[in-house]
């Protein structure tokens, strides 16, 4: 056999092997017998559709063709196994004012979300920001109250303007439009807002927002001053394992650790060649594939080798923002 039909064989044979092992990968990321996606967006357990598709805490529904957190209306973008992490749609926070009454909001929206039933979701500190937008604008969250004392944090910003030409577009930085990062940890979306007077500025900015984002999907427009209030924001979550029964609070699995000692609950890394990761944001773990195998460690059989391998990470879906049809 000449040198350059063993070369062409060889690479045959390699491209054979990658299809199987890519075929094989996607056929286990999701529970026998249950959809595969939703409106174009993957589906891989411990997420799923349906009774006995999904691990407590991950069930999605398909709402007009189109995925959302079960028990919400917030659109789903992406869902991924490694790293552990989704996108959806988060609504925007406003307060309007009205010409007769400037000094006073007459009508408004917290943004408020609640998608944390079972606590398998933290919104993103290292993917997102939080923006304000608005002329003599001040809104900011804050954590929940424990047993009625203060809040364990309050994060917030204020923007300014001088006049309809000191908002610029692609500046952040205080003028018509300021954002600071956000603590980790945070489990929902609520805003609330100050009021200032705007009667100088009712035809440029006659409304307040505030919103969190993911700050590589959103870039400042002067037109932002002027926004649907229906828009919805691409926000970034994390999401663990987090096995908590309510009857039995000290059965908590809450780390790799504790997974480990557990016999009350299901252990997630159920794949041969996977890896217990603790969570970076917030209590829990979740599961990785280890060095030379991929696919969905949370599904038995679900870990294959990667040969040959690759180290091209999968393209990043990055969703602009829409108005709200859910």
């Amino acid at each position: 056999m000449s040198n350059s039909l063993f070369l062409l064989t060889a690479l045959l044979l390699a491209a054979a092997a990658a299809a199987i092992s890519t075929k094989t990968v996607e056929s286990l990321t999701v529970a026998p017998g249950c959809p595969a996606s939703c409106g174009g967006v993957d589906i891989p357990y411990p997420f799923g559709i349906g009774s006995g598709c999904f691990r407590k805490g991950f069930e999605i529904e398909c709402m007009n063709n189109g995925p959302v957190l079960a028990g919400t209306t917030l659109g789903v973008v992406y869902l991924s196994v490694d790293p552990a992490e989704s996108q959806v749609m988060l609504p925007v926070a406003w307060q309007c004012y009205n010409a007769s009454s400037p000094g006073e909001a007459e009508d408004y929206s917290n943004g408020e979300t609640y998608m944390n039933k079972d606590g398998v979701y933290r919104i993103s500190n290292r993917h997102n920001m939080l923006v304000v937008l608005g002329c003599n604008t001040f809104a900011f969250t804050a954590s929940a109250r424990a047993d009625g004392g203060s809040a364990a944090y309050i994060k917030g910003c204020m923007s300014y303007c001088n006049n309809s030409a000191s908002a610029e577009d692609g500046m952040c930085a205080g003028a018509g439009c300021c954002h600071v990062d956000i603590p980790p940890g945070l489990t929902e979306s609520y805003f609330r807002f100050w009021a200032y007077d705007h009667s100088a500025m009712m035809d440029y900015s006659p409304c307040d927002y505030a919103f969190i984002v993911d700050r590589a999907n959103y870039t400042f427009r002067r037109s932002d001053l002027l926004m649907d209030r229906n828009r919805t924001s691409p926000v970034r979550l994390d999401w663990a394992i987090r096995d908590n029964d309510d009857t039995v609070p000290e059965s908590a699995v809450l780390s790799c650790a504790g997974a480990a000692r557990s016999t009350t609950t299901e252990y997630a890394c159920v794949s041969d060649h996977s890896e217990c990761v603790d969570s970076l944001n917030g209590p829990g773990y979740s599961c990785s594939c280890s060095d030379g195998y991929e696919g969905n460690p949370y599904v038995v059989n679900g870990c294959a080798s990667c040969w040959p391998s690759s180290s091209m990470p999968p393209s990043t879906v990055r969703p602009r923002w829409t108005t709200k049809t859910i």
